[in-house]
């Protein structure tokens, strides 16, 4: 029982469940900083397509843009991550 477990947390993270609150995080913050997609991808320096693109996960951010993400959203990376790790936990997505 324990190899299945590991095998599924091995699998792609684009296919595994806690991929759907990490995207919801993303929209959280943006959200509640009170930014649109456009706001915040003026911020970054990129189109509100590439705002859109992340968070539905079409694609992928490294660990330096979400701290991009999150500075241009008022916050930081280790605020970021508790709020992750709590949704994860508690297996309810953020608002």
């Amino acid at each position: 029982m324990a190899v299945d477990r590991l095998s599924e947390r091995a699998q792609k993270s684009l296919y595994r469940p806690e991929n759907q609150m990490f995207l919801a995080t993303l929209r959280a913050v943006r959200t509640r900083a009170g930014l649109t997609q456009g706001d915040l991808g003026d911020r970054l320096g990129r189109s509100q397509n590439y705002v859109t693109a992340a968070e539905r996960g079409v694609i992928r951010l490294d660990g330096l843009q979400i701290r991009d993400w999150c500075q241009a959203c008022g916050t930081d990376l280790v605020t970021w991550a508790r709020e992750i790790e709590k949704a994860l936990r508690s297996g309810k997505a953020p608002s």
